[in-house]
């Protein structure tokens, strides 16, 4: 019997192969569509995604930000591609540097074993500046966006094909995670506006997507159209309710959620949007209850708005209250309760995906409880019990189990062929213990100080600036007799255009009080005046609508010898349209007429210069020979405060060794858990408006503009779930407060000491537009507190293959096999599938004197 072993070794390994022999993605497979879902090599799937834009996070983040949304029950992301990221100049693609190396995003989820749904667009709103299109595109001879346009469609379907190049080697038939691919954004939201030509135009989206010929499904997300070749999906807060007119119409396609919105982006000066997690959790199982197969939330990690990308008067954070936080960090509440509704929904994916869309059945008599059973009813299945009452709980009895179903939940409720009885495994409004605790320890941030007490990381000491002159109207490059539209000159390479006129004022006006006036019509999107060169006033509009500003004549304004008055105006964009029609002709600056006293002054002799006097290269700012930097006093500052012009520049030196001993310090006080650095923020209260940079990097604008109080908006003051979420109505946060005081820093964007670098200097640059102390900027480190007691345990199904796998080890050793299991095993660790986050056993009873007594928590930082 001594080949025994042998065999039985021989079999068990046959075993572990068949178990790692095909993992999707990783090895080539096949994705076709059916009316239940995406068919991932054969089998239809239940996909939980969540969209991770590649340029609002840095490389060194993305591959935290995976490992965290798989533990948290996604397996799938899903990313827009921006057209004006890769295309900045016509021609010259950029798919490798930074930020826009999009092909490193696509292997880093390859590489943690997750699905990819591309985006393309490459319309794609998304609140970005021109959704997506770059500025060239602009002057395309008789271009007209998103409709039948021939140099449009031209420069479209070049790019689109430039991204299906460049993304073919991660297509399934590669072994690679696309398994969709999306033309256009939205369009039925505009294609009623252009009529035919819009019909002709989404009809030739859909062949232009065909004649790529990849190998993966095409969507067209709120498509109204019926477009020939292409899967129609869903963008909204709650989407179930437009399932039955689907599937009449679309009886062979999948039920895709493309955009689940969990909350909203925020404007400056807007307190922050939140969404309920019960109300999130209850949107997704209705959802799945109706038929769905697939659900992507926008965002699942919001990121940041770098540089000068975000839309119109769009923060530069654009957290989006997501699952995971600006910074990468998880937001515990939201990230647990719905990781715990992704882990039924994929353990339970067979009844889903195995039977046809349920018939509704009305429980109690109640209109508004239904239960939607995916199997037998009367062996095994998996039923969703929807009680869409905003106010009243329910009480009924399922298969003989008598249940209480909360007011506006869903409850999931399985039973198997061998259980004697259901099991409830989840319902939306009941919240574990753990959520409970996270719910009370919201994240924010820890100010960092140095060892020798100065202060903190950011030298006061060594802060410098220097002012910004105005512009000599004999030095200014443009002269006419009207002011231009501010994008033409700026050709959006700079926020700023200086427009200077000197007109001859009546004595009549100066004297008269009622009529000192300069009124600016029709203009945006920021105007900041300066009389005989003297700072006046800024004045600003709001998103994207034009407005009518009126600056008062200071009655120490004296004219020149001539009777005359100089009138300087810094016009500013504050981001470009991002989901107007018509974004080809988007204008801002001064566009109507210009009145000083009552009298029109439009025409007559205007100098306008694009950008700053002497702006410092943002690649290069400490090493421009060009500029003259001064020791930053009280007393200069004060001086300079009186002078002629308000805009200034800071540089401020970094310590990074302080950071670093810091970090240091800490780290015996947190939980890391997955992180592998710490995350910084820059506190900018202390300032009111301008830009930052690090190291030549744009970390973006900056605006201290405080939000309506609690007191003032009543969206502050009512908060709760129940009957339909819009976010300009309920649940506002962080009422009163500016509504961006802390801004990104990345680790990445810092230059850190090393063993062979030992001196190394960081500078960080301000650009200030009003009024501020430099020396009172800090940097921060973003906490976010992890529940008590919470781990990320492994699911059960890996502790199984694991135990089969050390037995089958110890059998294969005294048989020779040894090297080929460990062979195996790496391959199945290298490529271990979907492990949900899983609370531990008792956490989920809700003791109110536990609340009350938290235990200590640990950090992410």
């Amino acid at each position: 019997m001594r080949w025994f072993p042998l065999v039985l070794s021989t079999v068990l390994i046959s075993s572990v192969q068949a178990i790692v022999e095909k993992q999707v993605p990783g090895d080539p497979y096949t994705v076709g569509y059916s009316s239940r879902g995406l068919v991932i090599d054969g089998e239809p799937r239940v996909l939980t995604a969540g969209a991770i834009h590649y340029p609002r996070s840095t490389p060194d983040m993305w591959d935290s930000l995976m490992k965290k949304a798989k533990l948290g029950g996604l397996n799938t992301i899903d990313t827009y591609v921006f057209w004006n990221m890769h295309e900045r100049t016509k021609g010259t693609y950029d798919f490798a540097t930074d930020r826009a190396n999009l092909p490193l995003f696509l292997e880093t989820a390859k590489n943690n074993g997750l699905f990819v749904v591309l985006r393309i667009g490459p319309y794609v709103c998304a609140e970005w500046n021109y959704g997506g299109f770059p500025q060239w595109l602009r002057h395309e001879e008789d271009v007209v966006f998103q409709t039948y346009s021939e140099s449009f469609m031209r420069e479209m379907k070049r790019f689109v094909g430039k991204v299906v190049d460049v993304t073919r080697p991660y297509l399934p038939e590669m072994g690679g995670p696309v398994v969709a691919m999306q033309i256009e954004n939205e369009y039925g939201d505009h294609q009623w506006w252009f009529g035919k030509d819009g019909e002709r135009y989404a009809d030739w989206c859909g062949e232009t997507a065909a004649s790529f010929n990849v190998s993966v499904p095409w969507i067209m997300c709120r498509q109204y159209h019926r477009v020939t070749g292409v899967i129609p999906t869903q963008n909204d807060f709650y989407c179930d309710q437009y399932l039955a007119k689907f599937h009449r119409e679309y009886p062979g396609l999948p039920d895709m959620w493309t955009e689940m919105w969990p909350a909203w982006f925020q404007r400056w000066g807007e307190a922050a949007p939140h969404r309920p997690i019960e109300d999130i959790a209850y949107a997704v199982a209705k959802w799945y209850a109706h038929g769905g197969t697939y659900v992507a939330y926008y965002m699942y990690h919001g990121g940041t708005n770098f540089g000068r990308t975000s839309g119109p008067f769009i923060q530069t954070s654009y957290d989006y209250d997501g699952f995971l936080d600006e910074y990468g960090l998880e937001n515990w509440p939201k990230y647990l309760h719905l990781a715990e509704l992704h882990k039924h929904l994929l353990d339970n994916a067979q009844y889903i995906t195995g039977n046809p869309v349920p018939r509704a059945e009305k429980l109690a008599g109640n209109e508004h409880v239904q239960a939607h059973v995916y199997g037998d009813p009367n062996a095994e299945y998996l039923a969703f019990l929807v009680n869409a009452d905003a106010r009243n709980h329910a009480t009924v009895e399922f298969d003989g189990l008598p249940l209480e179903l909360h007011r506006w939940s869903v409850t999931l409720v399985r039973r198997r062929a061998s259980d004697l009885q259901p099991t409830v495994l989840y319902n939306t409004a009941h919240l574990s213990h753990a959520v409970k605790q996270a719910q009370k320890r919201p994240a924010g941030f820890k100010h960092i100080s140095s060892n020798n007490g100065d202060g903190g990381v950011l030298k006061r000491e060594s802060v410098k600036w220097r002012a910004v002159e105005l512009p000599i109207p004999e030095e200014m490059p443009i002269v006419d007799d009207h002011p231009y539209e501010h994008i033409n000159v700026t050709d959006d390479q700079t926020d700023y255009l200086w427009y200077h006129t000197t007109v001859h004022v009546p004595k009549a006006c100066v004297a008269s009080s009622a009529e000192r006036t300069l009124v600016l019509e029709n203009a945006g999107d920021v105007m900041s005046v300066y009389f005989n060169r003297r700072f006046s006033e800024m004045k600003y509009g709001q998103q994207d609508r034009l407005a009518t500003f009126k600056f008062a004549l200071p009655k120490q304004t004296a004219l020149n010898a001539e009777g005359t008055l100089e009138i300087t105006i810094m016009s500013q964009t504050m981001g470009m349209a991002h989901n107007q029609r018509h974004m080809e002709t988007y204008s801002r600056g001064l566009l109507g007429r210009v009145l000083l006293c009552g009298h029109d002054i439009t025409r007559g002799k205007w100098h306008m210069k694009a950008g700053l006097e002497d702006a410092p290269d943002d690649s290069a700012m400490a090493h421009d020979p060009r500029t003259v930097w001064y020791p930053y006093t009280e007393e200069l500052q004060q001086t300079a405060s009186s002078s002629k012009s308000k805009l200034r520049w800071y540089a401020i030196e970094l310590d990074a060794q302080t950071l670093l001993d810091s970090d240091q310090k800490d780290k015996p006080a947190v939980n890391n858990n997955m992180e592998d650095f710490p995350r910084y923020a820059i506190d900018m209260s202390s300032m009111t408006k301008g830009h930052l940079w690090i190291n030549g990097h744009h970390l973006g604008r900056y605006w201290l503009r405080r939000a309506p109080s609690k007191e003032t908006y009543r969206p502050c003051r009512v908060c709760g779930f129940g009957g339909w979420f819009w976010p300009d109505n309920v649940c506002r946060q962080r009422c009163g407060e500016y509504s961006q005081q802390y801004y990104h820093l990345p680790r990445s964007y810092l230059q850190l000491p090393s063993e062979s670098s030992p001196k190394v200097r960081n500078f960080l640059y301000v650009l200030e537009e009003i009024d501020g102390d430099p020396r009172e900027i800090s940097v921060a480190r973003r906490v976010s507190i992890a529940p008590p007691r919470h781990e990320h345990p492994a699911d059960g199904k890996r502790h199984a293959v694991l135990t089969l796998l050390i037995y089958v080890c110890v059998l294969a050793v005294g048989a020779g096999f040894a090297g080929l299991l460990v062979s195996a095993f790496r391959k199945y660790r290298a490529r271990q599938g979907y492990e949900p986050i899983a609370e531990q056993q008792g956490q989920e009873q809700e003791q109110e004197q536990e609340d009350s007594e938290p235990a200590p928590a640990a950090a992410s930082t």
